[in-house]
């Protein structure tokens, strides 16, 4: 038994937890490198106290448990355009709720399971095959060269009656994204339905529309 002296909340947090610890506490906003040396979160991880800094020497430490990291897949590095740039403007956030025709899935996939050939039916194949017609139709629909809409994430929802996929965009205005949704989701194999959303404000990763 451990007295509360040696309970892991009193141990020093290890140099990767203090990263770790510091990208929780940051939350919903997403740093560089540099933004999260300087934040307030790893200053506070390091024990100090509102206002301080790190020292030159915590500094360059946290760097190198930082470079280690990205290194070795602990911590990723993303690219994502954010959409209130003056070169991207795709400031609006939406989100397209699909359902699935679990019946003529069920049906292709019995068909499948006769002669093996080809991909496997499954909701995996939906989301691979509307992301792949969203490259052409992004390609197609350039608004003045620039992007008309992007992609941000879709995700297969279980638990939901009301719909089995969910695709979050960005896009420019509204349009955009209505004749994405009808020209690529719904005409894509299996898809009985869509709902779109127009998202007010976003708390969530990745943080789009950057620093505040």
């Amino acid at each position: 038994m451990k007295s509360d002296g040696e309970s892991g909340k009193e141990r020093p947090a290890a140099a990767s937890e203090r990263i770790l610890r510091a990208i929780a506490a940051e939350f919903p906003r997403l740093h560089d490198r540099q933004g999260l040396l300087d934040s307030a979160a790893l200053a506070a991880a390091h024990g100090r106290g509102e206002g301080e800094t790190l020292s030159e020497h915590e500094r360059q430490a946290a760097a190198r448990t930082l470079t280690r990291m990205v290194s070795d897949g602990t911590v990723g590095e993303l690219l994502w355009p954010r959409g209130h740039a003056d070169k991207v403007q795709l400031p609006e956030q939406g989100m397209i709720a699909v359902s699935v025709d679990l019946g003529s899935l069920r049906e292709e996939r019995l068909a499948w399971e006769a002669r093996r050939e080809g991909e496997e039916p499954s909701q995996e194949a939906i989301v691979r095959e509307i992301v792949r017609r969203s490259r052409g139709w992004i390609s197609a629909n350039l608004d003045d060269g620039k992007l008309p809409l992007l992609l941000v994430n879709a995700s297969i929802i279980h638990g939901s009656n009301a719909f089995d996929i969910l695709i979050s965009a960005q896009y420019r205005n509204p349009y955009n994204l209505l004749r994405y949704t009808r020209e690529v989701v719904q005409v894509a194999p299996h898809v009985a339905g869509t709902h779109t959303m127009l998202v007010a404000q976003s708390y969530g990763f990745p943080d789009l529309i950057g620093e505040r």
